[in-house]
Protein backbone atom coordinates (compact mmCIF):
# COMPACT_ATOMS: atom_id res chain seq x y z
CA UNK A 1 0.00 0.00 0.00
CA UNK A 2 1.39 3.23 -0.92
CA UNK A 3 2.59 5.41 2.22
CA UNK A 4 3.15 2.64 4.06
CA UNK A 5 6.40 1.00 5.62
CA UNK A 6 6.52 -2.90 5.83
CA UNK A 7 8.36 -4.15 9.03
CA UNK A 8 10.30 -7.22 8.03
CA UNK A 9 9.71 -10.08 10.76
CA UNK A 10 13.12 -9.24 11.93
CA UNK A 11 12.78 -5.94 12.57
CA UNK A 12 9.26 -6.55 14.38
CA UNK A 13 10.90 -8.51 16.78
CA UNK A 14 13.77 -6.63 17.34
CA UNK A 15 11.55 -3.92 18.26
CA UNK A 16 9.15 -6.24 20.22
CA UNK A 17 12.13 -7.24 22.56
CA UNK A 18 13.23 -3.41 22.29
CA UNK A 19 9.68 -2.45 23.77
CA UNK A 20 9.93 -5.39 26.63
CA UNK A 21 13.13 -4.40 27.93
CA UNK A 22 12.19 -0.93 28.13
CA UNK A 23 9.22 -2.00 30.38
CA UNK A 24 12.03 -3.40 32.80
CA UNK A 25 13.84 -0.20 32.86
CA UNK A 26 11.16 2.25 33.93
CA UNK A 27 12.21 2.40 37.60
CA UNK A 28 15.27 3.81 36.98
CA UNK A 29 16.39 3.49 41.04
CA UNK A 30 16.23 -0.20 41.07
CA UNK A 31 18.36 -2.70 38.27
CA UNK A 32 17.69 -5.42 36.29
CA UNK A 33 21.03 -7.24 34.72
CA UNK A 34 20.17 -9.59 32.08
CA UNK A 35 22.32 -11.94 29.55
CA UNK A 36 20.88 -13.44 26.68
CA UNK A 37 22.71 -17.30 26.14
CA UNK A 38 22.69 -18.75 22.23
CA UNK A 39 22.62 -22.31 22.71
CA UNK A 40 23.70 -22.93 18.82
CA UNK A 41 26.34 -20.22 19.37
CA UNK A 42 29.62 -22.82 20.10
CA UNK A 43 31.78 -19.98 21.96
CA UNK A 44 31.80 -19.35 25.47
CA UNK A 45 32.50 -15.73 25.42
CA UNK A 46 30.79 -14.59 22.03
CA UNK A 47 26.67 -16.81 22.89
CA UNK A 48 26.21 -14.96 26.41
CA UNK A 49 24.83 -10.93 25.29
CA UNK A 50 24.19 -8.50 27.81
CA UNK A 51 20.70 -6.94 28.37
CA UNK A 52 18.90 -4.22 29.91
CA UNK A 53 21.31 -2.82 32.69
CA UNK A 54 24.08 -5.29 32.04
CA UNK A 55 24.60 -3.68 28.78
CA UNK A 56 28.11 -1.54 28.67
CA UNK A 57 29.36 -3.31 32.00
CA UNK A 58 32.91 -4.96 32.18
CA UNK A 59 33.16 -8.44 32.42
CA UNK A 60 35.31 -9.74 35.81
CA UNK A 61 37.71 -12.24 35.59
CA UNK A 62 40.73 -13.39 37.57
CA UNK A 63 44.31 -12.60 36.13
CA UNK A 64 46.35 -15.36 36.46
CA UNK A 65 49.60 -13.92 36.26
CA UNK A 66 49.22 -11.70 38.45
CA UNK A 67 47.40 -14.23 40.80
CA UNK A 68 44.72 -10.69 41.65
CA UNK A 69 40.79 -10.73 40.79
CA UNK A 70 39.69 -8.07 38.62
CA UNK A 71 36.05 -6.97 39.23
CA UNK A 72 35.71 -5.42 36.13
CA UNK A 73 32.23 -3.65 36.52
CA UNK A 74 30.57 -5.91 39.38
CA UNK A 75 33.00 -4.80 42.61
CA UNK A 76 29.31 -3.44 44.20
CA UNK A 77 27.17 -5.27 42.31
CA UNK A 78 23.90 -5.31 44.80
CA UNK A 79 23.97 -9.36 44.45
CA UNK A 80 27.51 -9.77 45.94
CA UNK A 81 27.79 -11.32 49.50
CA UNK A 82 28.95 -10.99 52.87
CA UNK A 83 30.95 -13.04 54.56
CA UNK A 84 29.54 -13.59 58.50
CA UNK A 85 29.34 -16.14 61.36
CA UNK A 86 25.69 -17.40 61.65
CA UNK A 87 24.83 -18.87 64.82
CA UNK A 88 22.45 -22.09 65.04
CA UNK A 89 19.56 -20.04 65.25
CA UNK A 90 19.54 -18.21 61.97
CA UNK A 91 21.03 -14.96 63.81
CA UNK A 92 24.18 -13.29 62.28
CA UNK A 93 26.72 -12.87 65.32
CA UNK A 94 29.07 -10.67 63.39
CA UNK A 95 30.59 -10.00 59.58
CA UNK A 96 33.86 -11.42 58.68
CA UNK A 97 36.65 -9.06 56.63
CA UNK A 98 36.43 -10.51 53.40
CA UNK A 99 40.25 -10.45 52.91
CA UNK A 100 41.23 -12.22 55.90
CA UNK A 101 38.28 -14.59 57.49
CA UNK A 102 40.61 -14.86 60.54
CA UNK A 103 39.49 -11.78 61.57
CA UNK A 104 36.39 -9.81 62.07
CA UNK A 105 35.35 -6.77 60.04
CA UNK A 106 36.46 -4.72 62.92
CA UNK A 107 39.92 -6.29 63.04
CA UNK A 108 39.86 -8.44 66.01
CA UNK A 109 40.23 -12.24 65.61
CA UNK A 110 37.44 -13.86 64.32
CA UNK A 111 35.87 -17.60 65.36
CA UNK A 112 36.27 -19.33 62.21
CA UNK A 113 38.78 -22.26 62.89
CA UNK A 114 36.97 -23.01 66.38
CA UNK A 115 34.59 -25.76 66.30
CA UNK A 116 33.47 -25.04 69.31
CA UNK A 117 31.58 -22.30 67.86
CA UNK A 118 27.86 -22.22 68.26
CA UNK A 119 26.98 -21.80 64.40
CA UNK A 120 29.00 -21.57 61.12
CA UNK A 121 31.04 -19.85 58.78
CA UNK A 122 28.85 -18.29 56.13
CA UNK A 123 27.82 -15.94 53.24
CA UNK A 124 25.26 -14.15 53.38
CA UNK A 125 22.77 -13.10 50.44
CA UNK A 126 20.15 -10.35 49.98
CA UNK A 127 21.59 -6.37 50.85
CA UNK A 128 19.17 -6.63 53.95
CA UNK A 129 16.84 -3.80 51.67
CA UNK A 130 16.17 -5.81 48.37
CA UNK A 131 15.81 -9.41 47.63
CA UNK A 132 17.31 -11.20 44.51
CA UNK A 133 14.78 -11.87 42.04
CA UNK A 134 15.33 -13.50 38.78
CA UNK A 135 13.70 -14.71 36.17
CA UNK A 136 14.72 -17.12 33.09
CA UNK A 137 12.98 -17.15 29.70
CA UNK A 138 13.74 -19.53 27.35
CA UNK A 139 13.40 -18.51 23.57
CA UNK A 140 10.50 -19.49 21.79
CA UNK A 141 10.81 -22.27 20.06
CA UNK A 142 14.41 -22.89 21.08
CA UNK A 143 14.57 -23.95 25.12
CA UNK A 144 18.45 -24.55 24.37
CA UNK A 145 18.89 -20.26 24.30
CA UNK A 146 17.27 -18.28 27.34
CA UNK A 147 17.05 -14.59 28.29
CA UNK A 148 18.14 -14.75 32.30
CA UNK A 149 17.67 -11.58 34.70
CA UNK A 150 18.80 -10.75 37.89
CA UNK A 151 16.93 -8.12 39.54
CA UNK A 152 16.54 -6.45 43.14
CA UNK A 153 13.50 -6.06 43.32
CA UNK A 154 10.26 -7.63 41.30
CA UNK A 155 10.70 -6.09 38.18
CA UNK A 156 7.30 -7.89 36.75
CA UNK A 157 4.76 -10.90 37.45
CA UNK A 158 7.48 -13.47 36.43
CA UNK A 159 10.42 -12.63 38.61
CA UNK A 160 10.60 -15.02 41.84
CA UNK A 161 12.49 -15.02 45.16
CA UNK A 162 12.57 -18.66 45.76
CA UNK A 163 16.31 -18.77 46.91
CA UNK A 164 14.77 -16.06 50.12
CA UNK A 165 11.28 -19.06 50.71
CA UNK A 166 12.23 -21.11 53.90
CA UNK A 167 10.33 -24.71 54.20
CA UNK A 168 6.88 -22.39 55.87
CA UNK A 169 6.79 -20.27 52.62
CA UNK A 170 7.89 -17.19 54.38
CA UNK A 171 10.10 -14.83 52.66
CA UNK A 172 13.34 -14.26 54.61
CA UNK A 173 15.78 -10.78 53.81
CA UNK A 174 18.60 -13.23 53.22
CA UNK A 175 19.99 -16.42 52.54
CA UNK A 176 23.37 -18.45 53.34
CA UNK A 177 25.56 -20.77 51.49
CA UNK A 178 28.83 -22.18 53.30
CA UNK A 179 31.84 -20.54 53.03
CA UNK A 180 33.74 -23.92 53.15
CA UNK A 181 33.45 -27.30 52.18
CA UNK A 182 31.40 -29.24 55.16
CA UNK A 183 32.65 -31.25 58.19
CA UNK A 184 31.47 -33.27 60.66
CA UNK A 185 31.83 -32.42 64.33
CA UNK A 186 31.53 -34.92 67.26
CA UNK A 187 27.65 -34.06 67.88
CA UNK A 188 27.15 -35.32 64.18
CA UNK A 189 26.45 -31.68 63.05
CA UNK A 190 27.00 -31.01 59.39
CA UNK A 191 29.62 -27.35 60.01
CA UNK A 192 31.33 -25.04 57.59
CA UNK A 193 34.34 -24.32 59.61
CA UNK A 194 38.13 -23.32 58.71
CA UNK A 195 41.18 -25.91 59.26
CA UNK A 196 38.65 -29.10 59.37
CA UNK A 197 38.65 -32.49 57.40
CA UNK A 198 36.14 -32.88 54.48
CA UNK A 199 32.92 -34.61 55.54
CA UNK A 200 32.92 -37.90 53.18
CA UNK A 201 32.01 -41.70 53.29
CA UNK A 202 28.11 -40.54 53.80
CA UNK A 203 24.74 -41.03 52.08
CA UNK A 204 22.52 -38.24 50.99
CA UNK A 205 19.98 -39.66 53.73
CA UNK A 206 23.28 -38.88 56.38
CA UNK A 207 24.28 -35.38 55.30
CA UNK A 208 20.91 -34.34 55.03
CA UNK A 209 20.14 -35.59 59.22
CA UNK A 210 23.88 -33.91 59.59
CA UNK A 211 22.77 -30.66 58.42
CA UNK A 212 19.62 -30.72 59.86
CA UNK A 213 21.02 -31.29 63.05
CA UNK A 214 22.65 -27.47 63.12
CA UNK A 215 18.85 -26.32 63.76
CA UNK A 216 15.54 -25.54 61.92
CA UNK A 217 16.26 -24.23 58.69
CA UNK A 218 19.34 -26.05 58.04
CA UNK A 219 20.22 -28.02 55.09
CA UNK A 220 22.41 -29.16 52.72
CA UNK A 221 23.84 -27.18 49.61
CA UNK A 222 20.28 -26.63 47.35
CA UNK A 223 19.65 -26.43 43.60
CA UNK A 224 18.36 -22.91 43.53
CA UNK A 225 21.36 -21.60 45.28
CA UNK A 226 23.89 -23.53 42.56
CA UNK A 227 21.47 -21.87 39.89
CA UNK A 228 21.00 -18.66 40.88
CA UNK A 229 25.19 -18.69 42.27
CA UNK A 230 25.63 -19.99 38.27
CA UNK A 231 24.04 -17.53 36.77
CA UNK A 232 25.83 -14.87 38.56
CA UNK A 233 29.03 -15.99 37.61
CA UNK A 234 28.38 -16.37 33.82
CA UNK A 235 26.94 -13.01 34.25
CA UNK A 236 29.79 -11.31 35.84
CA UNK A 237 32.20 -12.94 33.08
CA UNK A 238 30.49 -12.35 29.99
CA UNK A 239 31.16 -16.35 29.49
CA UNK A 240 30.11 -19.54 29.86
CA UNK A 241 33.49 -20.80 30.54
CA UNK A 242 33.30 -20.28 34.25
CA UNK A 243 37.15 -22.62 34.52
CA UNK A 244 38.61 -19.93 31.89
CA UNK A 245 37.83 -17.12 34.16
CA UNK A 246 37.85 -17.54 37.62
CA UNK A 247 39.83 -20.60 37.79
CA UNK A 248 40.71 -24.89 37.60
CA UNK A 249 40.15 -25.54 41.27
CA UNK A 250 41.86 -28.79 42.51
CA UNK A 251 40.52 -30.75 39.47
CA UNK A 252 44.84 -30.99 37.81
CA UNK A 253 45.25 -33.46 40.61
CA UNK A 254 45.61 -37.43 40.48
CA UNK A 255 42.07 -39.16 41.80
CA UNK A 256 43.62 -39.97 45.44
CA UNK A 257 41.80 -38.97 48.70
CA UNK A 258 45.00 -37.64 50.47
CA UNK A 259 44.98 -34.63 48.24
CA UNK A 260 42.04 -33.43 49.28
CA UNK A 261 42.00 -29.81 50.79
CA UNK A 262 41.44 -29.28 54.15
CA UNK A 263 39.34 -26.37 54.66
CA UNK A 264 40.14 -22.44 54.95
CA UNK A 265 42.99 -22.50 52.67
CA UNK A 266 42.05 -19.35 51.17
CA UNK A 267 40.76 -17.27 53.97
CA UNK A 268 43.05 -15.12 52.69
CA UNK A 269 42.27 -14.55 49.03
CA UNK A 270 39.53 -11.64 48.88
CA UNK A 271 35.62 -13.11 47.61
CA UNK A 272 37.55 -14.29 44.30
CA UNK A 273 40.74 -16.39 43.59
CA UNK A 274 41.69 -19.17 40.87
CA UNK A 275 44.46 -20.79 38.93
CA UNK A 276 45.00 -22.21 35.93
CA UNK A 277 47.11 -25.12 36.86
CA UNK A 278 44.52 -27.00 38.90
CA UNK A 279 46.18 -27.51 42.02
CA UNK A 280 45.39 -25.16 44.61
CA UNK A 281 41.58 -24.43 44.72
CA UNK A 282 39.35 -21.41 43.52
CA UNK A 283 37.19 -19.34 45.23
CA UNK A 284 34.27 -17.57 44.52
CA UNK A 285 31.58 -15.28 46.04
CA UNK A 286 33.86 -15.86 48.73
CA UNK A 287 32.88 -19.56 48.86
CA UNK A 288 36.43 -22.20 48.65
CA UNK A 289 36.33 -24.93 46.14
CA UNK A 290 32.42 -24.40 44.89
CA UNK A 291 34.17 -26.99 41.96
CA UNK A 292 36.96 -29.28 41.46
CA UNK A 293 38.13 -30.31 45.22
CA UNK A 294 35.01 -32.85 46.06
CA UNK A 295 31.74 -33.52 44.16
CA UNK A 296 29.59 -31.37 46.44
CA UNK A 297 25.82 -32.88 47.56
CA UNK A 298 22.70 -31.07 46.14
CA UNK A 299 19.23 -30.95 47.34
CA UNK A 300 16.14 -30.24 45.01
CA UNK A 301 17.50 -31.33 41.67
CA UNK A 302 17.14 -35.41 40.94
CA UNK A 303 17.04 -37.16 37.90
CA UNK A 304 14.07 -40.24 37.94
CA UNK A 305 14.14 -42.79 35.45
CA UNK A 306 15.51 -39.92 32.45
CA UNK A 307 13.14 -37.16 34.03
CA UNK A 308 14.59 -33.91 35.42
CA UNK A 309 13.22 -32.89 38.35
CA UNK A 310 13.63 -29.93 40.65
CA UNK A 311 12.38 -28.51 44.06
CA UNK A 312 13.13 -24.83 44.35
CA UNK A 313 12.45 -24.49 48.14
CA UNK A 314 12.46 -26.42 51.15
CA UNK A 315 11.55 -29.48 52.43
CA UNK A 316 13.38 -31.29 50.19
CA UNK A 317 14.03 -35.23 49.86
CA UNK A 318 15.80 -38.12 48.31
CA UNK A 319 13.63 -39.72 45.30
CA UNK A 320 11.84 -36.27 43.92
CA UNK A 321 8.49 -36.95 45.03
CA UNK A 322 6.49 -33.62 44.55
CA UNK A 323 9.18 -32.23 42.69
CA UNK A 324 8.28 -30.22 39.41
CA UNK A 325 9.71 -31.46 35.68
CA UNK A 326 11.78 -29.16 33.88
CA UNK A 327 12.48 -31.61 31.32
CA UNK A 328 11.14 -35.07 30.28
CA UNK A 329 13.68 -35.38 27.56
CA UNK A 330 16.31 -37.77 28.76
CA UNK A 331 20.20 -36.69 29.12
CA UNK A 332 21.63 -38.05 26.03
CA UNK A 333 25.64 -38.08 24.48
CA UNK A 334 28.49 -39.79 26.29
CA UNK A 335 27.95 -39.54 30.08
CA UNK A 336 31.19 -38.07 31.50
CA UNK A 337 31.45 -35.62 28.56
CA UNK A 338 31.31 -32.24 28.25
CA UNK A 339 28.28 -29.69 28.52
CA UNK A 340 26.99 -28.83 24.58
CA UNK A 341 23.27 -28.24 25.55
CA UNK A 342 20.78 -27.46 28.56
CA UNK A 343 17.70 -26.90 28.64
CA UNK A 344 15.94 -24.21 29.84
CA UNK A 345 12.48 -23.84 31.56
CA UNK A 346 10.75 -20.91 33.40
CA UNK A 347 11.52 -23.14 37.16
CA UNK A 348 15.10 -23.88 35.97
CA UNK A 349 17.43 -25.78 33.86
CA UNK A 350 18.09 -29.31 33.23
CA UNK A 351 22.35 -30.03 31.60
CA UNK A 352 21.07 -32.32 29.05
CA UNK A 353 23.72 -33.58 25.91
CA UNK A 354 27.14 -33.92 26.60
CA UNK A 355 29.07 -33.58 23.41
CA UNK A 356 30.74 -30.34 23.69
CA UNK A 357 34.56 -30.40 24.74
CA UNK A 358 36.93 -28.23 27.27
CA UNK A 359 36.51 -24.92 25.16
CA UNK A 360 33.16 -24.69 23.84
CA UNK A 361 29.91 -24.36 25.09
CA UNK A 362 29.55 -24.49 28.84
CA UNK A 363 32.74 -26.31 29.48
CA UNK A 364 31.89 -28.62 32.04
CA UNK A 365 31.35 -32.21 32.53
CA UNK A 366 27.85 -34.08 33.10
CA UNK A 367 27.18 -37.58 34.19
CA UNK A 368 24.12 -39.34 34.00
CA UNK A 369 22.03 -42.83 34.44
CA UNK A 370 18.55 -42.89 33.39
CA UNK A 371 18.11 -46.04 34.63
CA UNK A 372 17.91 -45.14 38.27
CA UNK A 373 16.83 -42.17 40.39
CA UNK A 374 19.86 -40.25 40.88
CA UNK A 375 20.49 -37.33 43.47
CA UNK A 376 22.72 -34.45 41.98
CA UNK A 377 26.11 -33.86 42.91
CA UNK A 378 28.01 -30.56 41.72
CA UNK A 379 31.51 -29.39 40.95
CA UNK A 380 33.63 -32.30 40.06
CA UNK A 381 36.51 -33.35 42.44
CA UNK A 382 40.48 -33.54 41.99
CA UNK A 383 40.89 -35.93 39.29
CA UNK A 384 38.16 -35.08 36.57
CA UNK A 385 40.31 -32.17 34.82
CA UNK A 386 38.81 -29.77 32.73
CA UNK A 387 35.22 -31.39 33.44
CA UNK A 388 34.58 -29.92 36.80
CA UNK A 389 32.92 -26.59 36.94
CA UNK A 390 30.24 -24.58 38.94
CA UNK A 391 27.85 -26.35 36.16
CA UNK A 392 29.24 -29.96 36.53
CA UNK A 393 26.49 -32.41 37.53
CA UNK A 394 26.77 -35.72 37.88
CA UNK A 395 22.91 -37.45 37.54
CA UNK A 396 24.19 -41.06 38.12
CA UNK A 397 24.52 -41.19 41.66
CA UNK A 398 21.98 -42.94 43.63
CA UNK A 399 21.36 -41.48 47.67
CA UNK A 400 22.91 -44.21 48.81
CA UNK A 401 26.44 -43.98 47.39
CA UNK A 402 29.17 -43.40 50.17
CA UNK A 403 32.40 -43.03 48.75
CA UNK A 404 35.25 -40.01 49.82
CA UNK A 405 35.04 -38.23 46.65
CA UNK A 406 31.74 -36.71 47.46
CA UNK A 407 30.88 -34.26 50.13
CA UNK A 408 28.37 -31.91 51.20
CA UNK A 409 28.28 -28.42 52.90
CA UNK A 410 25.28 -26.34 55.01
CA UNK A 411 22.95 -24.21 54.16
CA UNK A 412 20.50 -21.86 56.12
CA UNK A 413 17.17 -20.03 55.10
Amino acid sequence: MAGVDIISDTTGKAIVESIKELGLRINADKRVYGFHIDGNDSNPSTRVRYLLDAVGMTPAKMNFTSGTFDYGSWDDAFFMPRPCMVKYDGTVDYYLNENDYTKKADGTASDIASADYGGNAMMEWGDGTNLIWWKIVPDKGNNKSASIYIANYKADDDFVCYNHIDKDGNVKSHFYTAIYNGSLDSSNRLRSISGQTVIKSKTATQEMSYANANGDGWDIETYVDRMLISFLLILISKSSNLQACFGDGMSQNTLEESLLLQTGTMNAKGLFWGESTGKSGVKVFGMENFWGNQWRRTAGLILANGITKARLTPPYNTDGSGYKTITSVAPSGTSSGFIKDIIFAKDGFAPSVASGSESTYYCDGLWYNNKIIAFAVFGGDIGYGRRCGALCVALDTATSYDKWDVGASPSYK
